[in-house]
């Protein structure tokens, strides 16, 4: 196979990811309140556990997979008090959905998410970062829901 020095590389995008919570529109987090972090996707666990068998292994495929997704927010501006406001009220989220810095990436659904931690804080004037943590979870081998 002959590597081609004219494939697109393609273009990120540092202003395009975002977060979209429909069930609270005042969540909602653009790149104007994000730290040079950004926004970070983090899986938890496999989409397919291997098993071992006396002569292979079988595939076991899972139908979610746990995702937390940190929002490194600018803890000077009022939605990392929305945040904070939010915490205290109900951490509960509903649905998620996060845009790509990539414009050939799709959109990705978190379902049934929660605020599930908030960072350590410097009251000293030299701490912009304010990251909060929500879990949820994303449909993966969606083919399996066919078959049953």
């Amino acid at each position: 196979m002959a590597i081609s020095p004219n494939t697109p590389q393609g273009m990120l995008n540092r202003l395009r990811g975002s977060v979209i919570i429909p069930s609270n529109s005042a969540l909602n987090v653009t790149s104007d309140f994000l730290t040079p972090e950004g926004i970070e996707i983090q899986p938890e666990g496999n989409v397919t556990d291997l098993l071992d068998t006396m002569t292979g292994r079988v595939g076991s495929q899972a139908a979610k997979q746990n995702i937390n997704v940190v929002i490194n927010l600018v803890r000077s501006q009022s939605l990392a008090t929305a945040y904070y406001n939010q915490i205290k009220k109900n951490t509960a989220l509903g649905d998620l959905r996060i845009i790509s810095d990539s414009s050939s990436q799709p959109d990705r659904t978190i379902r049934n998410a929660y605020i599930i931690s908030r960072p350590e804080e410097a009251l000293n004037g030299t701490q912009v970062k304010w990251n909060v943590t929500i879990g949820g979870y994303e449909i993966v081998n969606s083919d399996l829901w066919e078959a049953a």
